[in-house]
């Protein structure tokens, strides 16, 4: 179960200040756990974690990397900017995207910018979905990927860009899966390689 999760069953310590009240912050914990309806509660519900103002070194700093990476670009970034900008800020924008309605338009950056980094194979794991696998030094698992590729190209939901499966199918469909797992959630694609794996790249 996650911190959030544990946070929220095992009952708040109470309300913080930052942001109207908008969200409560565990005693024991600088977690916060948003409330209902808002970007950060859907968030934390889809099991990614918020990263924290005041740790998660290491995170901000990769995230900020790869937010200026994409500052010129509106349908990613919260604002468009010329210059690269600092943690802080980044730190400030995730703070109002997270406390705005789960309707609006950032939920889709702060997934981007404002949670922990993430990749295919570990959110599978956060919904306790278990992943085949994809070393290609053993023929493990070998009946399962067998019968997900004979399904594969009747199927109208086949990974973005493999219209087919070449004649060693089983092993086609692996080396597609062991992309898809490596996708992290601030890149492009992190939402169709996360359902294409669902689909293909799990045991059934």
């Amino acid at each position: 179960m996650s911190k959030a999760a544990a946070a929220s069953l095992a009952g708040l310590g109470g309300a913080a200040g930052i942001g109207g009240g908008i969200y409560l912050l565990n005693s024991n914990s600088k977690t916060p756990t948003y409330k209902k309806g808002t970007v950060g509660h859907k968030l934390q519900s889809e099991k990614f974690t918020i990263l924290n103002a005041e740790g998660d070194a290491d995170h901000w700093k990769l995230l900020k990397e790869e937010y200026n990476k994409a500052k010129s670009t509106t349908s990613k970034v919260f604002e468009s900017h010329t210059s690269d900008i600092e943690e802080g800020k980044l730190k400030e924008l995730c703070k109002s995207a997270l406390e705005k309605d789960e309707g609006d338009a950032s939920y889709s950056k702060a997934k981007r910018w404002c949670v922990v980094p993430v990749s295919v194979s570990e959110y599978l794991k956060n919904w306790n979905i278990v992943a085949l696998p994809t070393n290609t030094d053993n023929s493990d698992k070998q009946d399962k990927w067998t019968a997900l590729a004979n399904s594969y190209e009747s199927s109208n939901n086949k990974i973005s860009n493999v219209a087919t499966l070449s004649d060693q199918k089983w092993q086609t469909l692996r080396a597609e899966c062991k992309k898809l797992e490596v996708k992290k959630n601030y890149d492009d694609d992190f939402d169709s390689a996360f359902g294409s794996s669902k689909i293909w790249c799990v045991e059934k």
